[in-house]
């Protein structure tokens, strides 16, 4: 008879608790996920790979208050929480000819302090990069900044370099109970194009005082894994999220900041009780 590890048993473990709970809670089933880290946590110390069975996508699998079968757990936790490493670095793109990849990471090593800046509120672990808030308190926050505003009390992460053309692939994820107002963004250049996850589903981009255009299939979605392919020029974006999207052209579609000094970046906010998750990128530089 074959064994199941120790993950899978957990899985029938904790089954019967979670469906005791509200299960069409997301809020309480993310709580009672935080409460239980520490008993999950042992898994890691017994010598199982986080990475081959990672535990804090448990409680979305269970949420539905229902006993889900080996496979189907097997399934989900394979395709949204183990680190996918087979981003490719062939170049492929649908507005350029050509590309040079100036950036590939898959975190497996120091963090990138050209493209990330510095390393404080970032943590690399098993081939993922996390990104937390400064500060838990605004006291605490306000008297080591000595300042009142810009506080660190919610998870900030920059990708710097940008080019004013560009092909990027990225995997990552937001950690977090809810949707909060405004929380999370990803801003594509600073203070201009926003990508955002839409209440009902799917995705939004924003452009800088200019429409919004909407892909409701695209299952954008809170703790979830989110595979971004984004091409830009000037006038021109494509955004494909999990295999879904379309190219905007419109003279609002730019990334040129003139409070930026020419300097291009990406910027992630992801609001109170948030973690920002990064498993990949590559960014070409094109022609």
């Amino acid at each position: 008879m074959k064994l199941l590890p120790t993950i899978y048993c957990l899985l029938f473990t904790l089954c019967p608790t979670f469906a005791s709970e509200s299960p069409s809670d997301p809020i309480n089933n993310f709580e009672i996920e935080k409460q239980r880290r520490s008993e999950l946590s042992l898994i890691d110390d017994r010598g199982a790979s986080s990475k081959s069975a990672p535990t804090e996508f448990l409680p979305e699998l269970l949420k539905s208050g229902k006993l889900i079968s080996i496979d189907d757990a097997l399934s989900q936790l394979d395709d949204r929480g183990v680190s996918n490493k087979s981003t490719p670095t062939e170049f492929k793109s649908e507005l350029f000819k050509s590309g040079k990849l100036i950036y590939s990471d898959d975190f497996n090593g120091a963090i990138n302090k050209e493209f990330w800046g510095q390393p404080k509120g970032k943590k690399i672990k098993d081939g993922i990069l996390t990104v937390g808030p400064l500060f838990k308190s605004k006291e605490v926050a306000m008297k080591a900044l000595k300042r009142d505003h810009h506080l660190g009390l919610e998870p900030v992460a920059h990708i710097n370099q940008i080019p004013e053309k560009f092909v990027m692939h990225l995997r990552y994820q937001f950690a977090k109970p809810e949707l909060t107002p405004g929380r999370p963004s990803f801003q594509i250049g600073h203070h201009m194009i926003n990508l955002g996850i839409v209440k009902d589903g799917g995705h939004r981009v924003k452009l800088p005082d200019g429409p919004s255009f909407f892909e409701p299939e695209s299952d954008m979605a809170l703790n979830k894994w989110i595979d971004l392919v984004m091409e830009y020029e000037l006038g021109k974006i494509r955004v494909v999220v999990n295999g879904k999207g379309k190219t905007y052209e419109h003279e609002k579609v730019t990334i040129i900041n003139p409070k930026a000094n020419g300097k291009h970046r990406f910027t992630f906010k992801g609001g109170p009780e948030c973690e920002i998750i990064f498993d990949s990128v590559r960014i070409w530089e094109c022609n």
